[in-house]
């Protein structure tokens, strides 16, 4: 009886290892991702992400984006779908950036966006229209040299070929005002 035994259990292995031998010349054709990640060249791929910029402990801004590439070899980090909210020191929100994409320097947390981007100042509810927006904390400036509309909360329009502005939007400049004098200020 014992012979029968180590017979079945021989039988049972051997049939075992032919199975999982043939199962090895069968590959799949499935991919683990879609076809679209594999071919990206970031190295970190985020979705949903949210980032906090603080100086001295304070918070001064939060980056958000639907999607972040991030790559081991740069310090910028490329966003689609990115919003940025500026904060006061008290933690009220000073100023909201969105825009279709964008790039951040994870070392200075500089900012540049691009398309269809839209600055709300929420003070005084002012909304300035432009292709493509940088923002430094580290010189306390925000700017843009493409053309730019602004919208202020009465509703009136001006449009001008670029404008830069201090972070607390104190001295906000307009160049080029179509129909007024060479530049604005608030």
């Amino acid at each position: 009886m014992g012979d029968n035994r180590l017979k079945t259990r021989t039988v049972a292995a051997i049939l075992a290892l032919v199975a999982m031998m043939g199962a090895c010349d069968d590959p799949t054709n499935t991919n683990l991702a879609a076809t679209e990640l594999l071919e990206l060249d970031a190295d970190v791929v985020t979705y949903g992400m949210t980032s906090l910029l603080s100086a001295s402990g304070v918070r001064e801004a939060r980056i958000e984006a639907d999607t972040a590439f991030m790559y081991a070899d740069s310090a910028k980090v490329l966003l689609r779908q990115m919003k940025l909210i500026l904060y006061h020191e008290d933690g009220r929100a000073r100023a909201t950036v969105v825009a279709i994409s964008g790039e951040m320097d994870t070392n200075t947390d500089a900012m540049i966006a691009w398309g269809e981007v839209v600055l709300t100042v929420h003070e005084d509810g002012r909304i300035i229209q432009t292709s493509e927006l940088h923002y430094d904390p580290q010189r306390d400036l925000i700017w843009s040299d493409s053309a730019t509309v602004q919208i202020t909360a009465d509703g009136s329009v001006s449009e001008g070929s670029s404008f830069e502005s201090d972070l607390e939007f104190r001295n906000l400049f307009i160049r080029d005002i179509r129909g007024g004098g060479s530049e604005i200020i608030f």
